[in-house]
């Protein structure tokens, strides 16, 4: 017997990929999604090696093509499973400022951290609604709550998804589905390096030391942050609560960050952002 099934999107790294992993170690069913299965095998020899892989089953994913959403419901109704927790992970971060990141690449970050989630959350919501019983589960960012110099889509995306969780989680309380935010700060994954290296400014000198100090920032992040492991620790316990709460910030940075906008005012904020990326 299985503790329930989990859909996890964007498995095939990052936290996707870690917590794939660990709900399998826990004894949960895992649907671990991701848009090209073929790169799965990283995935499956890490889940044999902990003794797991019969937990988990790999599923074609692209959040934002529709069909791959239907198609999945489909599969998973054939093969009688129900989705008890979702848990809304992929997405990337689009990084450069913002004259000059192109508008498709802006709807592009959309269409993933945004339209993405909002789509798989309305084809798996019915059935969590009609049960009166599921938790949701959205991987947002400290970028949701702060908006980053030259992470202006990747900011945008975010905050916009913590609206959408807000307003969703207000709905579905009374049919006892729970929706979550999870917002790590800095962590041990490439998703800021990857970001910072979709940046491209031209031939501006404006913005060149700039982008400099921010791609540093983010090379650091990607190795000296810290362990991934406490926010997919973070997600077990989310997924095990009877009662899960609306927002789950993680790290003390986060925290810190969060706090320091709550109580000071802004023009305060802005001269110490000014000075850290000088």
């Amino acid at each position: 017997m299985t503790k329930g099934c989990v859909l996890i999107t964007g498995a095939s790294s990052g936290f996707g990929f870690l917590s794939s992993i660990a709900f399998a170690q826990k004894g949960y069913e895992v649907i671990a999604t991701m848009r090209d299965p073929s790169q799965s095998q990283e995935l499956l020899d890490k889940a044999t090696e902990n003794g797991c892989a019969k937990n988990i089953r790999v599923k074609k994913l692209d959040v934002t093509e529709e069909k791959d959403i239907v198609q999945l419901k489909q599969q998973l109704q054939q093969e009688q499973c129900r989705v008890d927790i979702l848990i809304n992970n992929a997405g990337y971060c689009q990084g450069g400022p913002t004259e000059s990141v192109e508008m498709e690449k802006w709807r592009k970050q959309f269409e993933t951290n945004v339209l993405g989630a909002i789509a798989v959350t309305k084809v798996f919501l019915p059935e969590m609604r009609t049960r009166r019983s599921g938790k949701i589960i959205m991987l947002s960012s400290i970028s949701g709550r702060f908006g980053f110099p030259a992470l202006g889509p990747y900011s945008a995306s975010k905050f916009a998804l913590e609206g959408f969780s807000e307003a969703l989680r207000l709905e579905m309380l009374r049919f006892g589905v729970y929706v979550s935010l999870v917002e790590p700060g800095p962590f041990r994954t490439k998703i800021w390096e990857k970001g910072m290296q979709e940046a491209s400014v031209g031939e501006d000198e404006d913005y060149l030391p700039f982008i400099h100090t921010l791609m540093s920032s983010a090379t650091h992040s990607a190795t000296k942050s810290s362990d991934p492991a406490k926010v997919v620790t973070k997600l077990l316990k989310i997924a095990a609560a009877r009662r899960p709460k609306l927002r789950y910030p993680i790290g003390k940075s986060s925290r810190m960050l969060i706090l320091l906008k709550t109580i000071l005012p802004w023009t305060i904020i802005e001269r110490v952002v000014m000075n850290k990326v000088k």
